[in-house]
């Protein structure tokens, strides 16, 4: 999670905002370590089951929400790992698996069915086999090429495919100098990874500058502490070849010129500045779309890009009964978001299968309301910063998987939650 939230916590104006993502793995790492069982109560079972396509965070977090309801939840995953990219995109040293086991088994305890190495092909046949609801959240597993001369040869790895590898255990080749093209997260840790893989050299080049790199600040700054080079202003050209493998990447310098609609300068290319640069290794990571050739022609639309076409609120696709969200509909975004969408959908499927108008909400009944206790805010708040998380010194990080940033003590977490204002209960909880 990027932690969207914190940039709109009022402590901000103060010091720091409260660690809410910290603090929230605590909470979580807490209960796993002393046996809680936070499974929610099933309401009443129902007649009506729901197929699900696509085990990621989108598919994942509808099932739970379903399955809580009552209703008969099957997931259909293509991989033999449920997760999506949480188990096939990104590295251990990130989300450890044992930590992304749980979660599942946590699901799959709700009722859910999770059907492993499973394609699907025909959404009519999953409707004609008795299901009266289909959520498609494939995720956006197809990487997108840099359409350059030589990108064919052997030692030019595509991302996504090179992490997927990677994450199931299977044998990657690496070499000794690694160039990476590209500026997302997937760029970051396919770096990463190679680094850990027994790469000696490696190298990220992208387009333009370092503020407009689409990856998360932290996974930046943390690919740098690890010793990657970041080039920016600059865009591969063609891939050298010596004996049939890739040799080396030629680039080209980039300027920047007008705006365009993502509010970032446009890169030109410079002519005459073409340079060469050696290495046996080529990561292409400069973009990700959704495989949607299965849909066919069922009144299931799709965009040029191959993302589903559906509300942006409800996720209801053209085709009744049919629902699309996670990066299958909005094209490759962060984890949290293809849960979002998850909760959406399954509030949709449930308004739709109750025969009941769609609403852009997420409903949650059975909240139980509780009284806050009079505010704590004072007028004259002490400066505090936040408790400062651990994470393994860089020089010892690349020679595993690791996981890098560990969690709060509990005193830690008391001391950073005592920094709250309590905004809730100065609000009287609304």
């Amino acid at each position: 999670c990027h932690h969207p939230c914190e940039s709109k916590c009022r402590r901000n104006q103060v010091d720091d905002p409260i660690a809410i993502r910290h603090l929230k793995r605590f909470a979580a790492d807490w209960a796993f370590e002393h046996g809680v069982d936070y499974t929610p109560p099933i309401k009443q079972r129902r007649e009506e089951r729901v197929a699900i396509i696509g085990a990621g965070p989108a598919g994942l977090s509808a099932a739970h929400d379903l399955a809580i309801e009552g209703y008969g939840v099957t997931v259909f995953e293509a991989l033999p790992a449920a997760g999506g990219m949480l188990a096939v995109g990104i590295p251990e040293y990130r989300l450890p698996k044992d930590i992304l086991k749980k979660e599942i088994e946590a699901i799959a305890k709700l009722g859910a069915d999770i059907k492993l190495n499973t394609r699907v092909d025909d959404i009519e046949a999953v409707l004609k086999d008795g299901y009266k609801a289909v959520y498609v959240a494939v995720g956006a597993h197809k990487g997108d090429t840099m359409k350059i001369p030589g990108e064919e040869l052997d030692g030019v790895y595509d991302a996504v495919e090179f992490l997927r590898n990677a994450n199931l255990g299977q044998r990657v080749k690496v070499g000794k100098k690694v160039a990476v093209i590209g500026g997302g997260n997937t760029a970051t840790d396919s770096a990463r990874v190679a680094l850990r893989m027994g790469a000696e050299e490696v190298h990220i080049f992208y387009r333009r500058e370092k503020k407009d790199m689409p990856a998360v600040e932290e996974e930046i700054v943390a690919a740098e502490e690890e010793g990657i080079h970041i080039h920016l202003l600059t865009a591969p050209t063609k891939v050298a070849s010596s004996n049939g493998k890739a040799s080396g990447i030629e680039l080209i310098r980039m300027q920047l010129g007008e705006f365009d609609r993502s509010g970032r300068k446009t890169p030109h290319p410079t002519r005459g500045s073409e340079y060469l640069v050696e290495c046996d290794t080529i990561i292409q990571a400069i973009g990700q779309r959704p495989d949607t050739s299965f849909l066919g022609s069922n009144g299931v639309k799709v965009d040029r890009g191959g993302a589903i076409v559906a509300d942006s609120r409800t996720l209801a696709t053209d085709r009744p009964g049919v629902f699309a969200g996670g990066d299958a509909q909005t094209g490759p975004q962060t984890v949290v978001e293809a849960i979002a969408a998850g909760q959406r959908a399954a509030s949709s499927i449930k308004r739709y299968l109750q025969g009941r108008e769609l609403g852009p909400r997420v409903e949650r009944e059975d909240m139980q309301e509780f009284e806050l206790p009079a505010s704590q805010v004072a007028e004259d708040i002490e400066e505090k910063v936040r408790i400062t998380i651990k994470e393994i010194a860089s020089k010892k990080r690349t020679g595993s998987f690791q996981e890098v940033v560990s969690g709060y003590s509990a005193r830690e977490a008391m001391e950073e939650a005592a920094r709250c204002l309590r905004c809730d209960a100065e609000a009287g909880g609304e």
